[in-house]
Formats: C-alpha cells, sequence, structure tokens
C-alpha cells in the first residue's frame, strides 16, 4: 500500500530528522515536508533522498498560494500545506501529522485500511502523549512513557493522580486526544488538522471510520523549553489561539501570563508534563501507560548514517534557542 505523510514544520534539525527517519523506515511512499522556515542543514542531510519532498514556505511560495500571502495563523498554513501535498500525492492515503508524531502499529492499520470499501473516505487513528517520569535522566529527547487517554472525558481518577492540576488535562493527557485521519487521496478531500472535512450530505457514520488500536505516538513537548516554545505560539501576543480544548487553553494562557515567573513554570511543566513514580504505577494499573519500542536514534543512524545529530535535551534546547534568537525566523 502506498501511503504519504504532510507536515509542515519548523523545529531543530534534530527533531525533523528524527521524524523523516522513523517514516521513512516504515517505508512511506513521499513525505511532503514544508519547511515554515528555511533549514540549509536539513536540506544538505535530506534535501535529495527519493522518499522526501522539501518545499520551502518562503515569500514567493506564499504568493503564489490560494491566500496570496502567508497567513499569520501558523495552522492555516498546516491545512493550506496539507491540501497542496493531497492535490499531487499519487498514494492511497495520506496522513496530515505534525513534526513530533509518529505513526506505528502499521501492519494492523494498513490491513485496517486495506479492509476498508471505496465509500469510506477517511480512517481516525488514536494517539497516545509521551511523558516523562519525575527524577529519571533523559538520555535524548525520545526517551520517555506513554500516556493513553481516558475513555470518559471526566475520569474520576484524574483528580485523584493530579490534584489541581488535573485541569490542565483532558482525558488525561494534556494535549489533544481525538486522534488523527488518514485520508484516502483519491478523495481530494480538505485535510484539516486532526480531520478531514467530508463532503456535504455524509456523515461521519457513512464516509469515516475509527481504529480501534493505538497509533500515534505523540511527542508533545520533548524538553521543557520545547513545550514551553509550543504553548508560547498557541498564545501569540497573550491571545490564545481558538479552537482549543479547555485544558490546552488553560496552558497556554498561564504560561503567558507567568512568562517571567520560573518556579511556576518548573512546578507547572513538573506536573503537567511528567508523572511521580506514583502516578506511573497508577497509570500502569488503569492500562494509561505504554512503553514505546521506538528507537529513533538508531532509525536516524540508519537513513542517514553521514549525518552527526546530537539529541541530547541540552544540544536541542541550543538549536531551539537559535530559532528564538531570529537566526532563523520566529513567525511560525
Amino acid at each position: 500500500m502506498r501511503w504519504d505523510i504532510v507536515t509542515t514544520a519548523f523545529e531543530p534539525t534534530a527533531v525533523t530528522l528524527g521524524f523523516l527517519a522513523h517514516h521513512v523506515d516504515l517505508g512511506v511512499n513521499k513525505i511532503w515536508l514544508h519547511l515554515d522556515a528555511p533549514n540549509p542543514e536539513l536540506e544538505d542531510i535530506a534535501g535529495d533522498h527519493p522518499k522526501i519532498q522539501i518545499i520551502n514556505c518562503d515569500a514567493a511560495y506564499w504568493a503564489a498560494s490560494s491566500k496570496g500571502k502567508r497567513p499569520w495563523d501558523f495552522r492555516v498554513r498546516q491545512t493550506i500545506n496539507a491540501d497542496a501535498a493531497m492535490a499531487q500525492s499519487d498514494a492511497e492515503w495520506i496522513a496530515h501529522i505534525d513534526a513530533d508524531e509518529y505513526v506505528t502499529n502499521t501492519d494492523a492499520l494498513f490491513a485496517f485500511l486495506h479492509e476498508q470499501p471505496e465509500d469510506i473516505l477517511s480512517v481516525v487513528v488514536r494517539n497516545s502523549e509521551r511523558v516523562h517520569q519525575h527524577g529519571q535522566v533523559q538520555p535524548h529527547i525520545f526517551a520517555g512513557l506513554f500516556r493513553v487517554p481516558f475513555p470518559p472525558r471526566i475520569h474520576r481518577a484524574l483528580p485523584v493522580l493530579y490534584g489541581k492540576h488535573a485541569c490542565y488535562l483532558q482525558k488525561g493527557l494534556a494535549g489533544y486526544w481525538h486522534g488523527k485521519a488518514i485520508t484516502r487521496v483519491s478523495s481530494g478531500l480538505p485535510l484539516g488538522l486532526h480531520r478531514a472535512k467530508l463532503p456535504a450530505g455524509i456523515s461521519v457514520h457513512k464516509g469515516q471510520r475509527e481504529f480501534s488500536e493505538q497509533v500515534i505516538l505523540h511527542f508533545d513537548g520533548l524538553t521543557k523549553a520545547h513545550w514551553l516554545d509550543k504553548m508560547r505560539k498557541k498564545a501569540p501576543d497573550g491571545k490564545v489561539l481558538k479552537p482549543h480544548n479547555p485544558a490546552r487553553i488553560r496552558q497556554a494562557q498561564d504560561v503567558w501570563d507567568n512568562r517571567q515567573n520560573g518556579p511556576f513554570l518548573d512546578d507547572l511543566y513538573r506536573h503537567v508534563k511528567e508523572i511521580s513514580g506514583f502516578q506511573a504505577l497508577a497509570l500502569r494499573l488503569l492500562g494509561r501507560l505504554i512503553v514505546s519500542e521506538v528507537d529513533v536514534p538508531a532509525k536516524i543512524k540508519k537513513i542517514f548514517p553521514d549525518a552527526y545529530v546530537d539529541l541530547s535535551p541540552t544540544a536541542v534546547d541550543a538549536a531551539l534557542k537559535d530559532i528564538q534568537d531570529g537566526r532563523v525566523p520566529t513567525a511560525f
């Protein structure tokens, strides 16, 4: 089965290389990588790979787009880029995912996709979210455990496990919990951030199906600095971009309101993106914590053997600081 991925990325090179290497190793047909800002280092490493199509979203690109100029909201840029890839793809299915999201469980997933009749235009796959256990050393940015959503939106275990910080989680996750879509290319549907837009008159019950197993590993915040930077992008000038779920809005707003308060931000990260040993045990017993066997560093070495990549949190934070300092444009 031929399948494509489309993403819009503005990340340190090490982060994007992990994403590319993992999916190339899975056998993706093509990755449509839209760079929201130039990254010559990445292009030197991955630009000639036959399964990677790099598109620089520069002024000329946006002038030729349907908008005629670069949209201010990064989510609008993502959807425009996704639809452009959809229009050019020669694959059977395409997934619109972010550079911190990794497709897994492909044998079962592809078998499920192969079974779908032609009138099923899109398939929703479930996601988990990376979390660190407090006090454990992070050997590289892709280490850690993964939380899976609780079935009910408001679960009685959440206030017990997370106390007052439960308000920052929805279904037990800090990010999204409702998965991502893989869409049939022949449908030509507009690709949203999480779901394809079905044609008028076709309900989700008729045109869309859900795959019941976990597929997406979401590395929501590769380091504390990376997560805080992500929250700031969601609240430019203190105004949280909507729509977001209420828990995400609280995160972004409180990061903005306390942007000069280091102890507050440390405590927030500690309770939203890390778990204690007790919480890890409880989540395992409740079936809400999984371990991934995806070895991203090994995949980078396999796909890009000549590239030297430092995946330590310190190195990735330094590269992120370069972005923030303006040596790469900061508008993503």
